[in-house]
C-alpha cells in the first residue's frame, strides 16, 4: 500500500532523530565539564566576589609600622630594606595626633621631632637603645641630647635649618636682607608658619639670646609676643611654601627642605637668608616602642637608616643634614648652595617645652659644642 503524502512519516527523513542525540551528548558532555571544575577548582568564592573580611587574616604578612612626623622617607629606601631576606615590608603612616588628643601607640618604630618626643614618649613607652644601635661616626654634637640626657631611648635621625626665605627679583644675589622679627608686622606679603613655640624661639633668638635659658617664664613671654606681633599673619606651614611658590606669599620662615626638595619653586626666584646670631634647627630623632612584636626588626630599620650610605643619600633626597657627619662638614657632597661662615655653629635646636637646664651661669658666648662628657644631661647653645 502506498504511503499518503499527508501521513505523518512521510516528510521526516530517515535520521530526523540524529540531531536531538547529539544536543542530549553536548548537554551530558558539559555537565560533566562543569563538575570536574567545581572539583578540580580551589575552595572558595571568586576574587572579585570576596568578602571583606571582619578580622584580620592569620596569613596576612606582618609588617613593621613606622610613623613619621617630618617628610617622609624616599619609597627607594623603604624597598631596600624591605628587600633583605627575613626582612618585613614597612608601612609609613604619618604621626598627627588623632581627634581626641592622643597619639597613636600602635606603631614600632616612630620617626619625630625632638620637640614632639617627650609628648609622645608620655604615651608609647621606648626601648632603650644603648649598645643597640651603633653611634660611631655621628657627629658629636647629636650625641648629646637636652631632650633626653641620659642618651638612651632615642637616636638622631636628621636635621633640617629653618631660614628666611624669601622671594626676589632676577639677579638678585644669594645673600638678601631679611626682617627682623620687629618688623615682621610691617612686611609687605608676610606670611610664617602657626607654630606658637618656633616663632618664641625665633623671637628670643633673634635678640640674640641662648632659646633654652630663662624658664618658662621667659618662654610663655615669647610665644605671646610673637603671636601679638604676627596676629593675622599665620597660617599653616603648607599655605606659607604654597605661598612663596605663586607669589602671594614674600616672605616666610621655613626649613630648609622645602626648597631642596622644590628646587624651581617660584621659578627659582626664592632665596634664604640667615639670621645674625645663628638659626633654628630642628631634627628628628628614631625611638623604637619598648611593647613592639617586632622590636628586633624595628633595631634594624633605625640602624639601616643611620648608616654611612643612607645618611650620605640624606641631602639629596630629603633636604636633611645627615647625623652621620664629621662637624663642619654636615652639608658635604650637596649640590646645594649653603650660607658661609659660622652660622650653624651658632644655631640652636628647637626643644620646646625645654628641660631646665642645670647651669650655674649663662655661657658668655653661643656654640653649637659638644656638652662635656660628665654633663651629658646639658645641651651645648
Amino acid at each position: 500500500m502506498e504511503e499518503s503524502p499527508n501521513s505523518p512519516d512521510s516528510t521526516k527523513p530517515a535520521d530526523s532523530r540524529r540531531p536531538g542525540v547529539i544536543g542530549l551528548g553536548l548537554l551530558v558532555a558539559a555537565l560533566l565539564g562543569f563538575a570536574a571544575g567545581q572539583w578540580f577548582r580551589p575552595a572558595g568564592a571568586e576574587p572579585e566576589n570576596l568578602p571583606a573580611p571582619s578580622a584580620p587574616s592569620v596569613f596576612q604578612a606582618p609588617k613593621l609600622t613606622v610613623y613619621q612626623e617630618g617628610p617622609a622617607i624616599p619609597q627607594l629606601w623603604l624597598d631596600t630594606f624591605s628587600s633583605a631576606p627575613s626582612h618585613l615590608k614597612v608601612e609609613l603612616r604619618q604621626l598627627i595626633r588623632r581627634e581626641n588628643g592622643t597619639w597613636p601607640t600602635d606603631g614600632d618604630v616612630y620617626l619625630l621631632k625632638a620637640r614632639t618626643f617627650g609628648d609622645v614618649g608620655q604615651s608609647v613607652p621606648w626601648v632603650d637603645l644603648s649598645g643597640k644601635i651603633p653611634l660611631a661616626g655621628i657627629n658629636p654634637v647629636f650625641q648629646s641630647q637636652s631632650f633626653d640626657p641620659n642618651n638612651l631611648k632615642s637616636r638622631p635621625w636628621r636635621v633640617s635649618p629653618w631660614f628666611f626665605m624669601k622671594r626676589v627679583a632676577p639677579g638678585t644675589p644669594h645673600k638678601v636682607a631679611f626682617a627682623a622679627p620687629v618688623r615682621w608686622v610691617q612686611e609687605t606679603g608676610a606670611l610664617f608658619p602657626d607654630d606658637p613655640d618656633l616663632l618664641a624661639a625665633l623671637w628670643i633668638k633673634s635678640q640674640g639670646r641662648p632659646i633654652n635659658l630663662g624658664g618658662e617664664g621667659v618662654q610663655a613671654a615669647a610665644r605671646q609676643q610673637a603671636e601679638a606681633a604676627l596676629a593675622g599673619k599665620l597660617a599653616p606651614e603648607e599655605d606659607c611654601w604654597r605661598g612663596l611658590k605663586d607669589g602671594q606669599v614674600q616672605l616666610s620662615f621655613l626649613p630648609a627642605w622645602r626648597l631642596v626638595l622644590d628646587p624651581q619653586a617660584g621659578g627659582g626666584l626664592i632665596r634664604w637668608a640667615v639670621l645674625p646670631h645663628g638659626t633654628l634647627v630642628d631634627f628628628e630623632v628614631a625611638a623604637v616602642r619598648q611593647d613592639s612584636p617586632h622590636q628586633e626588626m624595628a633595631l634594624r630599620f633605625v640602624e639601616f637608616l643611620l648608616a654611612p650610605s643612607q645618611q650620605a643619600a640624606l641631602l639629596g633626597a630629603t633636604g636633611y643634614f645627615p647625623v652621620r657627619s664629621r662637624p663642619g662638614q654636615e652639608w658635604t657632597g650637596s649640590t646645594l648652595i649653603m650660607p658661609s661662615g659660622t652660622w650653624f655653629d651658632r644655631s640652636e635646636f628647637i626643644l620646646w617645652p625645654y628641660p631646665r637646664p642645670v647651669v650655674g651661669q649663662p655661657p658668655l658666648t653661643e656654640t653649637n659644642a659638644v656638652a662635656p662628657a660628665s654633663d651629658s644631661g646639658k645641651k651645648g647653645e
